[in-house]
Formats: C-alpha cells, structure tokens, sequence
C-alpha cells in the first residue's frame, strides 16, 4: 500500500494506527504519527537542500544540482509502502494479558495501541481509548 493509499484508510475508517498483516501473520505496525514524522523528516532535507542557494548553485558530488535532490526526494516519498515506515519490532499482547500490565506498557513504551495476538495471528487492537473507556 502507498502512503496515498493509507492516509486515505486513516481517513476513511477514523483511526490512527493499523496492524501490518503478511497472510495472517502480524509483521508490523503503522501509524499516523509514523507518516506524519517521516514526511516532515524528508520536508526538511528538501528545504534544507533548496535553501542551500538556487539549482543553478553549486552541484553536489555527483554533478547534481539542489533541483535534481529535491526532486529526487520527492520521487522517493512517491514510491514509499507501508512496509518502508512500519514498525517492526511491535510490542504485543495476548488475549488474557491483565490490563494492569497493557497500562504499565503503555506508560513506560510511550505507546497508544498494540495488537493482541495468538501465537502469530492477530485478534485484537488495545488502544489507549479502549483503557479510558474501561476507567470511565
């Protein structure tokens, strides 16, 4: 999926996160807050690159002109997958886990959702809405 295609999924379906699936197997997770980091990351090197002097400036190393990267790094966020910003390394929990310990996890991780899983099949979403919603 590209990034296009997710800003849209996060639109259409009014949330901030989706689990990243390969056949059924949980690989990863993708967030609004990922897309949003990265665009900004690549936002400021374009700026950083134009604001360097006009495209008729020094070229770089490799002959290429302040124009040339910027438009490299624009073509670079066009061909960007899910699978190119997802989170790998997801932290998980299974269907009995006590909410004492979803809580404390994201508290000390500095997370608002993680997949609840079976072995390697996906169930579930815990969102920090779900804890508010079960204090409330």
């Amino acid at each position: 999926m590209t990034l296009a295609e997710l800003d849209r999924a996060f639109l259409e379906k009014k949330i901030g996160g989706f689990p990243v699936c390969d056949g059924g197997k949980l690989v990863g997770l993708v967030t609004r807050s990922d897309v949003v980091r990265q665009l900004s990351v690549e936002r400021s090197m374009a700026e950083m690159i134009s604001s360097a002097g006009s495209p008729e400036l020094q070229p770089d190393e490799a002959g290429r002109s302040a124009a040339e990267i910027a438009e490299r790094v624009g073509e670079r966020l066009a061909n960007w997958r899910v699978k190119d910003l997802m989170i790998r390394d997801v932290v998980t929990f299974a269907p009995g886990q006590p909410v004492r310990d979803v809580a404390r996890a994201f508290v000390a991780r500095r997370i608002h959702r993680a997949p609840v899983v079976e072995g390697d099949k996906l169930v579930g979403i815990v969102t920090s809405l779900d804890l508010v919603k079960l204090l409330a």
